[in-house]
């Protein structure tokens, strides 16, 4: 299998602010992501923090409340 794209789920992005266990793991995950060359989307982005930590751990792309309410 040679996936396009890698999904984090919200269940770790929520929390990205809060639990050092949750940013470790998404960190992880891009970084596998990328040495793969794996596009990777955060989902449940619903604040400003969860944002930006997310862009510094370098996630592509991005979903939740923060960005847009769902249409």
């Amino acid at each position: 299998i040679r996936p396009n794209y890698l999904k984090i789920d919200g269940s770790l992005i929520k929390n990205l602010n809060k639990d050092k266990n949750s940013y470790e793991m998404v960190k992880s995950i891009v970084e596998f992501s990328k040495a793969l060359n794996i596009k990777t989307i955060a989902e449940y982005v619903h604040s400003e923090e969860v944002f930006n930590l997310a862009l510094e751990l370098e996630v592509d792309e991005f979903q939740g409340f923060y960005l847009a309410e769902p249409s």
